[in-house]
């Protein structure tokens, strides 16, 4: 009876031994993994905002002062993201070509459309988007996030010093 256990115990540690073989836990790997999906996401919302500054200044409803902060503020936040980039060995075409390859398609009139120019183009629109997203870990669903969203931009400020959207 003790030898029947002890056989089922080693088969069951053997079994784990070949399942943690089989499945990549290297940990470097993973962190590398997590913070090029961060500083994918932190570099797409840096593209579209950029824009959108960029349409504020171009309009003219922004005052000389703030539009130096915005140009420090992205500068800075650049800057952060090569530095962060760098720490986690990543090469700097690696987040670009990451964003590239968000969105496919084999029309060819939408060869070279990005996410962000989607995303801008939406947000010069205005849209309502909804969805789910599941965030998932070893394949595993963690967490679902439905989502209803207003999407617009901000286009000036009115004279109550409240945000007009577009």
């Amino acid at each position: 009876m003790q030898r029947g256990k002890s056989q089922l115990l080693s088969s069951e540690i053997q079994t784990r031994k070949d399942y943690a073989s089989k499945t990549n836990l290297d940990g470097e790997k993973l962190q590398k993994g997590v913070a090029k999906l961060v500083l994918v996401i932190v570099e797409l919302l840096r593209q579209i905002l950029e824009r959108q500054a960029v349409r504020r200044i171009q309009s003219g409803s922004l005052s000389e002062e703030e539009v130096e902060r915005l140009g420090l503020a992205f500068m800075l936040i650049k800057e952060k993201v090569g530095h962060i980039s760098e720490e986690f060995g990543l090469q700097k075409n690696e987040l670009d070509g990451a964003l590239r390859s968000m969105l496919k398609s084999t029309d060819s009139r939408l060869a070279g459309t990005s996410l962000v120019d989607v995303v801008d183009r939406l947000l010069s629109k205005g849209a309502v988007i909804g969805g789910r997203i599941t965030v998932s870990v070893a394949d595993i669903d963690l967490i679902a996030l439905d989502l209803l969203a207003t999407l617009s931009a901000i286009t000036e400020k009115n004279n109550e010093g409240e945000n007009q959207y577009g």
